[in-house]
């Protein structure tokens, strides 16, 4: 009984501190930021390993290739629909989840 009443305890203080992180607009934009550059390093591997060139990519895609490049180097936010489309132009789909 001891152990279930600090688990609950714990859970609160937990979920307390996860409530206040949450908050924290610096850390969303980090998260944000850190998905869009972790999209860009796995459509970069996956361009290169199947040897298309981000030329070819933005034809296959309607994109122009200055718009590739600035995604795959993290300097421009994308619209789901813009890194769907970057994701099939590689053969690739993409996949968006809850954790």
């Amino acid at each position: 009984m001891k152990k279930a009443n600090k688990a609950v305890k714990d859970r609160k203080a937990y979920k307390k501190m996860f409530d206040a992180y949450m908050k924290d607009n610096e850390i969303k934009d980090y998260e944000n930021e850190w998905l869009l550059n972790e999209f860009a390093r796995e459509l970069q591997a996956e361009r290169e390993k199947k040897h298309i060139s981000q030329a070819d990519l933005a034809k296959k895609t309607g994109m122009k290739q200055q718009e590739v490049s600035r995604i795959e180097r993290g300097d421009q936010n994308a619209k789901v629909e813009t890194l769907r489309k970057l994701a099939d132009g590689v053969g690739k789909k993409l996949i968006v989840k809850l954790g």
